[in-house]
């Protein structure tokens, strides 16, 4: 596109703009200098939990009107207890170590409001025995095992549990969640039926629990967690025990807490590719120095403006700084090469930088437009964070591109009253040049079938990609909470679980649940769904007992403790379910669960929680009867896979109200059931970042299809354009595959950026081939002059952007050194479709135009 009647346009305002430079830096710099205060004074708050990233749903709804009713949701503490020299763990004097320990930590607790509010630990079960059986003995006054078992054991008790014992839900959830693999009972068990050998277990670490006060705000939740943490690390240090410290809460907290140190070190190391990049293409202070201001004060404006307008930053924002100082580079670049090469025509500083904003109007107005247009489809994403970092990173570059233009323009302007004239060498790279053509000469038809060839393999690899998202990768794998983490994971069964709700309301127009035999039955036939569900915690042992709290195993334990307490209310509990007694009369279950909600006695033998307290928690009780039920499910689930796999199979069991014989449909009459919990959550963030990459490639796709209309005016040339930026999309959702990465709450933004990247190059070359064929006498010609002059251009911008993005690759977050490392590969693709692929697809397409002339000694003659 002929720019020359612009230029000349922008020319006359030379002298305007050179009396406004000095205003332009002034206002500048006082914006600059407002907003960096206003960041140093009021820092922005960064905030990454699961919860900020969950979208919208009728499940979350659900979730917190059913929940008003309830206690909070438990927020578990893990801590993985070991010997120092390895020992065995659940030895009488490690025993004694944590018992004392433990009351050093509950007092912390209580000095800060008393936030653990259950405590599941070794030393607490085995004093909680003692309390109930040993007549209250305390353990530090117990020398052994086998002292221990004689006070709380009868004689003839043996290793054997039935499916009746009271205590086989509790035994079997220690077993799978709170004592490693290894744990060992043999000696015990031959103990309990001989009387003879050493009756100790052994294990090689123990996992407590600790259940913090779900009413606190997260805010301070997190704190005191940390504080807590230091607590143990500091018995640790004095000790001879380890303690391992973890929880969702730590992790986000450690991820917030190591956010600002991260983007200050990427901004460093963003910066100093800047200088390094600017050095290489000017060997000039000012030239070095006035883009480094320009772009320093973008980032300025563009994290200053967010945070004064309230916007809630994540660990995404540490991104926004390398990926904005990439793109800007490259317009600092160009802008500043243009300007040398008009200077030595025009010695008017203000003037010179007007004819090169001109000269290169339409590339960086293109190359803004499609790359604003990437970022910004993510505002329709359903996930809050990622569509506040698409609005960071759109505006980012905008603010990028004004700097360049404008505020580096004024600079040169004011310090530099006339251009350099320096000689520089252009440079052209013609040996490789030579290959290119060369390839493109001879071997097109080995460059379609290559093309092909990866095109094919790419669908096949993003067709086998997942989606993952995990807190985990926003948190450097070399700290303590990871390896705790992974430990868990190795160490026990069902630990490190996480919680699903199935949540039962009553049915529209009706405030009460009936508690008759039908809601018996069918919380009974989930009991069963239930155990037979072997992502469920307890479900795998020899005797299946899954792990959850609800009405169900509130009513089968309290008969089983007091079987009394059934007869009276015509229940009993035979071969592990409860039944109605005498089927001739009815049951009320509001009434059971009111006579319990009174009981202030232990229930749990793992937790010593009271009847009221498993009620409340299980039961929500008015003087009406129920009004709703929670089944707090603990289910296996470390990945997204087997998050989705666990949420799918229970919502197969549960079926619908139209499925004839499934719950839904048996209770369709008495209650709505509903499916929540942080693994909804999690899936709903999932289905949320697949939604959000088809919508974002898709507004990018049409956005690039309208500019390539725009400037083309024919639908050949736009699809020929097009097509090599579609293969990068392609190619680089394959090479993921290759690169062992997923997508995750950065990854899939990849497809859209490499359009908005990669139509950018891709009109370049095209432009500058057709321009080049119009004054060559052969395609190959104009291939020849293209690839000298833009595409050496496109070469030197891909390597400033690519390093640029790849700074990201030292960000201690895994999900950040992804983001990084992928978008450098959407670079490279981008600019390698564009300079082999593309050549040959427009020089196919152009072939129908050539004339064909043949004259008398059979010549041919191309024209």
């Amino acid at each position: 596109m002929d720019t020359s009647a612009l230029e000349e346009k922008m020319a006359q305002g030379a002298g305007l703009f050179r009396r406004s430079a000095v205003v332009i830096l002034i206002v500048s710099g006082l914006v600059t200098l407002g907003l960096m205060g206003h960041l140093v004074t009021s820092p922005p708050d960064f905030n990454t939990d699961l919860a900020d990233f969950a979208p919208e749903s009728e499940a979350n709804d659900a979730h917190e009107r059913i929940h008003e009713h309830f206690p909070n949701e438990t927020r578990p503490l893990f801590v993985q207890v070991k010997a120092d020299d390895g020992s065995n763990i659940l030895s009488i004097e490690n025993l004694h170590a944590m018992d004392e320990h433990l009351s050093i930590i509950k007092n912390a607790s209580e000095n800060r409001g008393g936030f653990i509010t259950v405590w599941t630990t070794a030393p607490g079960i085995v004093q909680l025995s003692l309390d109930e059986e040993g007549n209250g003995t305390p353990l530090r006054s117990v020398d052994s095992w086998e002292q221990m078992f004689d006070l709380i054991f009868e004689e003839d008790t043996t290793c054997s549990m039935t499916t009746d014992d009271q205590l086989l839900s509790a035994a079997t959830y220690a077993s799978s969640a709170l004592l490693n693999k290894d744990l060992n009972l043999d000696s015990t068990c031959e103990y309990l039926e001989t009387g003879n050998g050493s009756a100790a277990p052994t294990a090689s670490t123990t996992l407590w629990v600790l259940e913090v006060d779900p009413n606190m705000n997260e805010e301070n939740r997190k704190v005191l967690q940390d504080q807590i943490r230091n607590e143990f690390a500091t018995l640790s240090a004095d000790s001879s025990l380890h303690y391992g410290v973890v929880s969702l809460d730590l992790i986000s907290y450690d991820i917030d807490e190591g956010t600002f140190e991260n983007l200050a070190l990427l901004v460093v190391l963003a910066l100093l590719v800047v200088v390094v990049l600017l050095s290489i293409a000017f060997r000039s202070l000012p030239d070095v120095l006035f883009p480094l201001i320009g772009l320093s004060s973008a980032l300025i404006w563009t994290y200053g403006v967010m945070n004064l307008l309230g916007a809630q930053f994540t660990a995404l924002e540490v991104a926004v700084a390398p990926l904005v100082l990439g793109l800007g580079i490259d317009y600092a670049i160009h802008l500043q090469r243009a300007y040398a090469a008009i200077g030595k025509e025009h010695d008017d500083s203000a003037e010179a930088w007007l004819r090169s904003c001109a000269r290169l109007s339409v590339p960086l107005l293109l190359a803004v437009t499609t790359t604003v247009a990437a970022f910004l489809a993510n505002v329709i994403s359903p996930l809050p964070p990622l569509a506040t970092f698409g609005y960071a990173l759109a505006f980012g570059v905008v603010c990028a591109f004004v700097s360049a233009t404008v505020v580096v323009g004024s600079l040169h302007v004011v310090f530099r009253t006339v251009a350099s004239k320096k000689e520089t060498q252009a440079i052209t790279m013609p040996k490789l040049v030579d290959r290119i053509v060369a390839l493109q000469q001879k071997q097109q038809v080995g460059v379609l079938l290559v093309t092909i060839l990866i095109s094919a393999a790419s669908v096949f690899g993003a067709a086998s990609l997942e989606t993952d998202f995990d807190l985990g990768d926003f948190v450097d794998p070399q700290m303590e909470i990871m390896d705790v983490r992974d430990d868990l994971d190795k160490n026990y069964d069902s630990a490190g679980w996480k919680l699903l709700y199935i949540l039962f309301e009553p049915i529209e127009g009706e405030s009460n649940i009936p508690g008759d035999s039908i809601l018996l039955e069918q919380i009974q036939g989930l009991h069963a769904d239930l155990t037979s569900n072997h992502d469920v915690v307890g479900t795998d042992e020899r005797i299946p007992s899954p792990a959850y709290e609800g009405p169900y195993v509130v009513l089968r334990d309290a008969i089983l403790r007091n079987t009394s307490f059934g007869e009276l209310h015509n229940l009993e509990v035979f071969d592990g379910d409860v039944y109605i007694q005498n089927s001739s009369l009815d049951i009320n279950l509001a009434a059971v669960f009111h006579d319990l909600a009174a009981n202030d006695s232990v229930a749990d033998a793992i937790s010593g929680e009271t009847w009221s307290e498993r009620v409340s928690q299980a039961v929500a009780l008015d003087e009406n009867g129920i009004t709703f039920l929670r089944n707090e499910v603990r289910v296996e689930a470390s990945t997204s896979t087997q998050a989705e796999r666990v949420i799918k199979q229970v919502e197969q069991e549960l079926g619908s109200a139209s499925e004839r014989g499934t719950l839904r449909e048996n209770m369709v009459d008495h209650a709505e059931l509903h499916v929540t919990g942080d693994l909804v959550v999690l899936q709903t963030v999932l289905d949320g970042l697949s939604v959000s990459q088809v919508k974002s490639t898709l507004i990018s796709l049409v956005v690039s299809s309208v500019v390539l209309l725009l400037l083309t005016r024919r639908i050949l040339p736009a699809v020929v354009v097009l097509f090599p930026v579609g293969l990068a999309s392609l190619w680089v959702a394959g090479s993921m595959v290759a690169l062992g990465l997923k997508w995750n709450v950065l990854t899939v933004m990849v497809t859209a950026l490499t359009l908005g990247i990669g139509i950018d190059y891709s009109i370049h070359m095209w432009r500058r081939f057709e321009v080049e064929l119009a004054r060559r006498d052969t395609h190959w010609e104009a291939l020849r002059a293209a690839l000298s002059t833009t595409g050496v251009a496109l070469i030197m911008s891909a390597l400033t952007t690519g390093f640029g993005f790849m700074v990201l690759l030292f960000s201690p977050m895994p999900v950040i050194q992804d983001f990084g490392l992928i978008t450098a590969v959407t670079v490279f693709f981008s600019l390698l479709l564009s300079l082999i692929l593309l050549p040959v697809l427009v020089e196919l397409s152009a072939r129908n135009k050539e004339q064909v002339v043949e004259v008398g000694d059979g010549t041919i003659i191309e024209g």
